[in-house]
């Protein structure tokens, strides 16, 4: 029975990784091997019709046909067509009102769905291109140009844009249909890549107007329309630059019916549409027709099974195991869920397992011909189900219980007998994941799926930022290197943030005048409350962040510019190296800092980076978001703001500056310890949320970050375990020595003399790196790090280390 089980368990996660996680890889692999296939843009303006479908849209309906209007699209060759499903709530007579500004009304008499309306409509449409759209899509100004500069290539029949949710009125909802639209997107660029994406968004989509054909009045037009377009021998593309703006449906019942109503009419529509599962006839997008929406909606059975396959592990450990599985992991779950990061967490699963569960029931209600042509708002069903909500913190808590005694009853089965071994293993697992690992990884995954670095020669206006408190001895030779960069002085703005300096910070600044600009802050509050302060000054279209103690090439500012070229880029990172008398950790912190830049360099090859140089870094003045006024931890908050807008953060090379090194252990060691402890903030705050669905972000958060943050954790576990084993093994005896010694040289090193070994020098630093994270993470989680930062000694790049102190250049 376990066996079988294991079996069940295995296939199912399998097959659910396929659906997640191989799909995509395979299609990044394809892309990869055979390069994307291009699309001829240019910009044309041909006779266009905007189409909205309105049921009952009163609240809504005058503002979208204000926004409408005032597209950037010429106005003699735009019109503009509402289609009134027998609305009754005065939405007719909204839209009548602007009928003085070429705002045209069909009224359907009586409700027979939207595709019914499309089908009596669209043949009076004047436009060459229809662009179909929801009564609640807000177009930004240029999205109809971004769409149909893809007509301009003969091949493309069909191009979709991209609908970003503004919030709805349920985080949980929210957060889960954000990191669901957010993975889609990126699916859908790399379909396009590959020949054709699958389906349309009924928010913004559009096709040649010879392309219509009349659809079955139960079928579903935004993805049955585009399958057609693709099987006649057009492609069907993606538009990133077509961007609309919508609520969510704001809870997750209300989440779960539409998602219902639309698989159910999708599954039918594969069958009116058989020639797209025919790869002889439409190549690779058979394939991801089966894959991308086939599959993805047969999900839920996957889930179900795994949730089955684990219900019988967990009670054949009970069986075994009682006391560890009854009551410890039980336990362990309670203290999880407590966490606001892991809530969050569990919140997002329960949305995916909503829309999986909802796609089971559309499959089936649409394998039995029960499907409907018409809709209701989601605003509708809020208030019709204000008093129903769906529950789902006892499951996940119970999903999490089940998880937990599934990886339990695995490391019974390969036989690891006793909990100390499986603690060790586990541990020695992952911290040989972190540490090896996670590097090759990245490493193949560089090679296999580099994006391009795309790199322009601009001048936009560019402000540098510097957050300063009490840096004296540092500011003017600061200014000085600033003022003597190789940028426009016309388009290079300097300001300097003071928060609560009282040495003579302030009066050597005002020295600069005016080329330098002095934003005084008083009392002392830190350095995230004397950006977000300073920041809503700055107009600048550029914002790059530099310490006080931190020292550019004259070229650093054109390296950093230069790759917000590109439109995915939203904040670039520069290199900044450690110079001075080091002698304390030298050629370890060193060997520390490679590493760290090797892996940034790697991970915004495949995508984006995480986190950034604090010393070094700029962003696009319109993506910043202020973090609370508590953040520790800036340089990932600020830039973890520009991903969750849909930018990427990159790590420029060619960006230089140098900085003093930390002049003695306990000024790393306090560094370490900030930084870890702002991590541990970042990670339990709620409102500092990942977008799960972008993998890349997510994979290189939980290995480089999350995973290397907790191994002090997995590092003490796995030794006690083996001083726990070695009686019973001349094995674990053996690593117990071992790992006995590594912590006797991390001591030893603690003497000047004993340092003078590169071997414990090195172990010296990772233990004390270690110890901080370990001491820095319990800081964090029990609020116990101070927002300020503590003063070290610094001074200008080649200049001897003076007393004076230093607030935010450490």
């Amino acid at each position: 029975m376990t066996h079988l089980l294991v079996v069940l368990l295995t296939g199912s996660l399998a097959a659910l990784g396929y659906i997640y996680f191989g799909y995509l890889g395979a299609l990044r692999l394809i892309v990869w091997l055979r390069g994307p296939r291009p699309i001829r843009r240019s910009a044309i303006t041909p006779p266009l019709t905007l189409v909205i479908s309105a049921y009952n849209e009163a609240p809504v309906i005058r503002n979208k046909i204000e926004n409408a209007l005032e597209l950037d699209y010429p106005a003699d060759r735009l019109e503009i067509l509402v289609i009134s499903d027998a609305s009754d709530d005065g939405t007719d007579a909204i839209v009548q009102g602007y009928a003085s500004r070429g705002v045209r009304l069909f009224r359907q008499p009586e409700r027979r769905g939207k595709t019914a309306g499309l089908n009596a409509a669209l043949p009076s449409a004047r436009g060459d291109i229809i662009v179909f759209s929801d009564a609640n899509a807000m177009y930004r100004p240029d999205a109809l140009r971004m769409l149909v500069r893809n007509f301009a290539d003969r091949q493309v029949g069909c191009a979709t844009g991209e609908a970003r949710y503004v919030p709805g009125r349920n985080a949980v909802a929210d957060v889960g249909e954000r990191v669901y639209w957010s993975y889609e997107m990126h699916v859908k660029r790399l379909e396009t890549a590959l020949g054709s994406m699958v389906g349309g968004d009924g928010a913004i989509y559009a096709i040649r107007k010879s392309l219509w054909q009349p659809l079955p009045e139960n079928a579903i037009n935004d993805f049955l329309n585009p399958l057609q377009i693709v099987a006649a021998g057009w492609r069907a593309v993606y538009e990133p630059d077509a961007v609309c703006f919508e609520e969510s449906a704001g809870r997750t019942g209300a989440e779960y019916r539409r998602r219902v109503r639309i698989v159910s009419r999708s599954w039918r529509a594969i069958f009116q549409a058989p020639a797209v599962l025919n790869p002889f006839r439409v190549g690779f997008f058979a394939w991801s027709v089966l894959s991308h929406k086939v599959l993805r909606w047969l999900s839920g059975v996957f889930a179900a099974t795994t949730a089955v396959a684990l219900i019988g592990l967990y009670l054949i450990a009970v069986a075994h195991w009682p006391g560890i599985v009854g009551v410890a992991l039980p336990g362990a779950a309670v203290l999880l869920v407590s966490i606001p990061a892991v809530r969050n967490a569990l919140a997002v699963l329960g949305y995916f397992a909503a829309i999986n569960a909802a796609s089971v029931v559309g499959v089936a209600k649409g394998s039995m011909g029960r499907v409907s042509g018409v809709w209701s708002t989601t605003r509708e069903h809020a208030q019709s189900t204000s008093s129903t909500r769906i529950s789902l913190g006892r499951a996940l808590c119970l999903f999490l219980v089940l998880a937990a005694s599934g990886i339990t009853v695995a490391c019974r089965i390969v036989a690891v007998n006793s909990v100390a071994g499986a603690i060790f293993w586990t541990c020695a697992a992952t911290l040989l994941y972190i540490y090896v690992v996670y590097p090759l990884l990245l490493a193949v995954w560089k090679g296999v799926a580099s994006r391009p670095d795309v790199r322009k020669p601009i001048e936009p206006a560019v402000c540098v930022f510097i957050a300063a408190n009490d840096e004296q001895d540092v500011i003017e030779a600061k200014l000085r290197n600033t003022l003597a960069l190789d940028y426009p002085a016309e388009l290079l703005e300097i300001v300097v943030a003071s928060d609560g300096s009282v040495d003579g910070t302030n009066a050597i600044v005002r020295q600069f005048a005016p080329r330098v600009r002095l934003l005084e802050f008083f009392p002392r509050r830190g350095k995230i409350s004397a950006i977000n302060n300073g920041i809503a000054s700055v107009a600048a279209e550029i914002v790059v962040f530099s310490d006080a103690n931190t020292f550019l090439q004259p070229d650093a500012l054109r390296a950093l510019v230069q790759r917000l070229a590109d439109p995915t880029v939203g904040a670039v990172s520069g290199d900044v190296r450690l110079t001075g008398d080091r002698a304390a950790l030298g050629r370890s912190e060193d060997l520390y800092y490679r590493y760290e830049r090797w892996a940034q360099h790697a991970e915004s090859h495949i995508g984006s980076m995480v986190s950034v140089d604090g010393a070094l870094y700029a962003i696009r003045r319109r993506l910043f978001m202020p973090p609370a006024p508590d953040t520790i931890l800036d340089d990932m908050a600020i830039p973890m703001g520009v991903i969750r807008a849909g930018y990427r953060v990159v790590f420029e090379p060619n960006a230089r500056a140098y900085e003093q090194g930390a002049a003695n252990a306990r000024e790393e060691f306090a560094r370490k310890v900030r930084v870890t402890a702002g991590a541990a903030q970042f990670l339990a705050r709620p409102d500092s949320s990942v977008p799960l669905g972008a993998i890349q972000i997510t994979f290189s958060l939980v290995s480089h970050k999350a995973l290397r943050w907790l191994s002090p954790l997995f590092g003490a576990s796995a030794f006690g375990a083996s001083l726990v084993l070695a009686g019973s093994s001349t094995a674990y005896a053996t690593v117990a020595l071992v790992l006995t010694a590594i912590l006797a040289c991390g001591v030893a090193g603690c003497v000047p003399l004993a340092r003078r070994s590169s071997f414990v020098a090195l172990i010296h630093y990772f233990c004390l790196v270690q110890t901080a994270a370990a001491v820095g993470f319990v800081f964090g989680v029990f609020g116990r790090q101070s927002v300020l930062w503590h003063r070290f000694a610094h001074a200008p790049v080649g200049e001897p280390v003076s007393q004076a102190g230093n607030g935010y250049g450490a």
